[in-house]
């Protein structure tokens, strides 16, 4: 439970506040560089600020704000020339530094356009897309992102734009427990009203349920630990009965928010970062980004960009779409309210993940009021390497037992996201349990998974 002094601190990202001070030390995605094609020039808005993001005619990227500091027109309707941005109303020209190149209606010797500027921040392209820096100066390095460097892979980007606060969705995403009930119960009552629940004992949401009904039969619970890195930390669940080198490892954090659900487990072929970005207060843009890595022999075709899709929460008749894993994990976020009052929670044992990263983000909100750089800031080009998640901290016999463990999910269809080509007892492929279903190349996806199962299944008879 927090006071509702400490839940301010921590949800509030606007300028001047501790939580927004904090995030304006680290970059942020912005947009996706697709929708710069066809409309260079985009209204965007982040840590509660109102900002214009242009392409110009030079494929140079700017970030400046909202209004013309002449009469206050909108830059939202500017027109992007060789350098920079031009104002409609009257033609004054900014380019992404927020100096005004020109002022064309004024006379010839004028110097008044030097005297001018609005403001801007700093832009840079990573993996698909737009990222800014709207923080004090000397800017830090953006750091590299291992997932958005992949030479022989696919790569998809899907965002939902979600009407609640940053915080719960980061913290929600990092609790492991959720997906007994949530994944699994929730899960089959959805499809149970829409009329296609079924008994397949493979499927994700039975499997977890028949799971947790044999953990009450054995009087046992699940338990979460927690492992800190220089990078946030990795979390791991057990049964209570079970062995204690035993561990279902996952979701490495890189602070302040994101998150790779697949606790780096190398044999996969979906790899993913989430991103829950905060727009405001209530609104957060959350990024789900996906790369599909399959086995060398399998040609992928080589990607001229990265797409995007914008996925809505509600479906055509106003109903919240829960069918599938994430869309169960975002209405737990944006079903707490804009901003969840943290002083009527009831915290327990299994929530280890959230006080874990409330008292990290308090840290961090602590070293910055002190004038320092938070975590993951990164200055020497030699330390910004491509991150990569690890679970360092855990014992070598912990991550081993772990490796283990997703291999023989693997082998099997209880792993769905390893059999997103193959088909239901229901009659859908895996892939619709998933946030992946929306993928803009999802037939290839499939069509590549399929290549992929069949050579390894070649593999695995050669070594037999």
């Amino acid at each position: 439970m927090l006071t509702r002094e400490e839940n301010e601190m921590l949800t509030r990202v606007g300028p001047g506040t501790p939580c927004g001070e904090l995030m304006r030390r680290y970059w942020h995605p912005i947009a996706a560089t697709v929708q710069l094609e066809d409309k260079p020039v985009r209204k965007v808005r982040i840590l509660g600020e109102d900002l214009v993001l242009f392409r110009d005619r030079s494929g140079n990227l700017g970030l400046i704000g909202p209004r013309c500091p002449h009469r206050a027109m909108h830059m939202e309707f500017g027109v992007p020339e060789v350098a920079g941005l031009r104002c409609p109303y009257h033609g004054w020209l900014f380019d992404g530094t927020g100096r005004c190149l020109e002022q064309p209606l004024a006379p010839p010797d004028s110097t008044y356009k030097d005297r001018v500027r609005t403001p801007a921040y700093d832009v840079q392209e990573m993996g698909g897309l737009v990222w800014a820096y709207l923080g004090p100066k000397p800017v830090p390095l953006l750091p590299r992102m291992g997932l958005c460097e992949q030479d022989h892979g696919l790569q998809q980007i899907i965002g939902h734009v979600l009407p609640c606060n940053w915080l719960q969705v980061m913290e929600n995403r990092g609790d492991q427990p959720h997906a007994i009930f949530l994944h699994g119960r929730l899960f089959q009552y959805t499809l149970e009203r829409q009329g296609r629940l079924t008994d397949d004992s493979f499927a994700r949401y039975n499997a977890t349920m028949r799971q947790q009904q044999e953990r009450l039969r054995r009087g046992a619970y699940p338990m979460v630990e927690i492992v800190y890195n220089k990078y946030g930390f990795t979390k791991g669940m057990r049964d209570s009965d079970g062995p204690e080198d035993v561990w279902q490892l996952g979701g490495p954090v890189f602070f302040p928010y994101l998150v790779y659900p697949n606790g780096g487990n190398s044999g996969s072929i979906r790899h993913d970062y989430q991103l829950g970005v905060p727009i405001d207060d209530t609104t957060t843009w959350h990024i789900s980004y996906r790369t599909y890595t399959f086995p060398p022999d399998i040609e992928v075709p080589a990607q001229r960009r990265i797409p995007y899709v914008e996925v809505p929460i509600k479906d055509d008749r106003g109903e919240y779409i829960l069918d599938y894993v994430l869309g169960q994990d975002m209405v737990a976020w944006y079903a707490q309210g804009e901003i969840t009052d943290r002083t009527q929670e009831h915290l327990y044992d299994g929530d280890k993940v959230v006080i874990a990263y409330r008292k990290m983000l308090k840290e961090q909100i602590e070293i910055v009021q002190r004038g320092g750089d938070p975590m993951n800031v990164i200055r020497d080009p030699k330390e910004n390497v491509p991150w990569t998640p690890t679970l360092e901290g855990w014992p070598p016999a912990t991550i081993e037992a772990a490796t283990r463990y997703s291999r023989t999910l693997r082998r099997g269809t209880t792993d769905y996201r390893f059999n997103f080509h193959k088909v239901s007892q229901g009659g859908w492929q895996y892939i619709e349990d998933d946030v992946d279903r929306y993928c803009p190349d999802r037939e290839l996806i499939l069509r590549l998974y399929e290549e992929a199962d069949r050579v390894l299944q070649q593999q695995a008879q050669a070594r037999a």
